[in-house]
């Protein structure tokens, strides 16, 4: 069984995330990204506001201490102890079946170890693959957000789904 571990992302994994940022095949359901190239620069600048947010938590992935992807906690809502969910691993780790165990992880992390109530996602309404693995981890459609992002001239759908602290006790705890 592979060790997955989730560590505190810092500027020294900006080489790392600079792997995977600008490959369309890893980005290509990615409802922000598009065909936007990101520079190493960039990178940083975000970084650095996403890692002096409150609101926002990053964890680098490793799987038997090599670099895997990325994963987060963002846009938390501490009054209604709300965050959204997001994880990216890398070419080399997907169709390995390691995606649960990671979301698991930070599910873990998000609902156990932050005390968050609810974890939010909003996923491509044509990526039937992703939202499939979401349903199999214990999340469940909220509703479809219509038109909700313009990606090279076409409007597409987003699905909302969400799992609830009760829900992941109920899932991950059998």
């Amino acid at each position: 069984m592979p060790n997955i571990e989730l560590l505190l992302t810092d500027f020294e994994d900006v080489d790392n995330i600079m792997t995977w940022v600008n490959d369309p095949e890893v980005t290509a359901y990615f409802a922000t990204m598009g065909n936007i190239t990101r520079t190493r620069d960039q990178e940083i600048a975000y970084l650095s506001t996403m890692l002096a947010s409150k609101n926002d938590r990053l964890l680098s992935i490793f799987i038997d201490d090599e670099y895997a992807g990325q994963c987060s906690i963002n846009q938390i809502h501490w009054p209604a102890f709300t965050g959204r969910f997001f994880m990216v691993l890398t070419k080399e780790f997907q169709g390995r079946g390691l995606a649960p165990k990671v979301i698991f992880q930070l599910l873990k992390v998000a609902l156990e170890d932050m005390g968050l109530n609810k974890i939010w996602l909003i996923v491509r309404e044509d990526n039937e693959k992703g939202r499939h693995l979401y349903k199999k981890c214990g999340f469940e459609t909220e509703g479809v957000l219509r038109e909700e992002y313009k990606i090279d001239d076409e409007f597409i759908n987003m699905v909302r789904m969400a799992i609830l602290a009760k829900e992941y006790r109920r899932w991950y705890k059998r």
